[in-house]
């Protein structure tokens, strides 16, 4: 098993476009898998756009609750709060995951290239792990554009919920 393998998340082209502009430093997640620190992750932008566009390495990883990690991320998320709010409606816990080394493709990759070199291709709802020969062809696209800053670290407190 391979802890670290890279994933594949699904992005509306407004947030991917924050993204590669290096202003949305933050990325909003209901679920992730473990050991996300130091994972790289490829973004698929959504329709309209529907491409393989480039990505980012994941350093710190926040959990809490959604007013917690809205404390600790609101200036990095690129998001107002009612949407944050409608995002984690009825949800307990919610993360974020800290953007960081982005990189875009020099030519974003459109959905049918992908399905003809991959024909087992899935665009994820939210994110999937990707398949071996995914990666190795992903990364060959890989150029490096942006570097971000850190984001602040998270102090960790425990808390029981009771």
């Amino acid at each position: 098993m391979n802890l670290a393998s890279p994933l594949l998340f699904s992005l509306k082209p407004h947030y991917a476009n924050l993204v590669f502009e290096g202003v949305k430093r933050a990325e909003l997640r209901r679920r992730i898998t473990p050991f996300m620190e130091n994972r790289d992750v490829y973004v698929y932008v959504s329709s309209p756009d529907q491409c393989l566009r480039g990505g980012f390495r994941v350093g710190h990883v926040w959990k809490g609750s959604p007013d917690e990690i809205w404390n600790q991320v609101s200036d990095l998320a690129s998001i107002d709060k009612r949407d944050f709010d409608a995002y984690y409606a009825g949800r307990t816990i919610a993360y974020a995951l800290q953007i960081m080394d982005v990189w875009e493709n020099e030519y974003p990759t459109d959905l049918s290239t992908l399905k003809k070199r991959f024909p087992r291709f899935v665009v994820p709802q939210s994110w999937r792990y990707l398949r071996p020969e995914e990666y190795r062809s992903f990364r060959r696209m890989k150029r490096k554009i942006k570097q971000t800053q850190p984001a602040p670290a998270l102090e960790t407190t425990s808390r029981s919920n009771g």
